[in-house]
């Protein structure tokens, strides 16, 4: 009897997949997906813009912006370099939050984001108590047609 060495002490080798062009793809994959997302500041509030075809952009550091619905909800959206929140008022708070907010800005703009189907009295009434508030400038913001 022939003997090998070699073939009785043979041992099989598991074999497992290579996963790191696998682990490749998902990253690729998880890039893709963040960069091409885009990301809703509103935060569930439907507000239709109106169209207008002048367009300005203003670039302020810190932004407040005063956003109106249609059955007449309220949120004062806070923009700061590194921070942003929405916070839900009511229009006699208005006043006295957009003072406290604007009293600590360099910049004392307030943008108004209004639904096109609101009464123009309440936005008239909003941007009286933006201007008594000491905001410099108002804002009105649209979408573009």
């Amino acid at each position: 009897m022939l003997k090998s060495k070699g073939f009785l002490n043979y041992q099989r080798k598991q074999l497992t997949p290579d996963l790191t062009p696998l682990i490749d793809v998902v990253f690729l994959l998880l890039i893709f997906f963040m960069v091409a997302t885009t990301f809703d500041d509103m935060k569930g509030m439907k507000i239709d813009l109106p169209k207008s075809e002048v367009a300005e952009i203003v670039e302020a550091t810190d932004k407040v912006s005063v956003l109106v619905t249609v059955d007449g909800q309220l949120k004062l959206k806070i923009d700061r370099r590194n921070n942003s929140s929405m916070i839900d008022i009511t229009k006699e708070e208005l006043l006295e939050k957009i003072k406290e907010t604007i009293s600590t800005m360099e910049n004392k703009r307030v943008a108004i984001l209004a639904d096109r189907g609101i009464d123009y009295g309440d936005v008239v009434d909003i941007m009286s108590d933006i201007k008594l508030a000491g905001a410099a400038a108002i804002d009105i913001e649209t979408k573009g047609k």
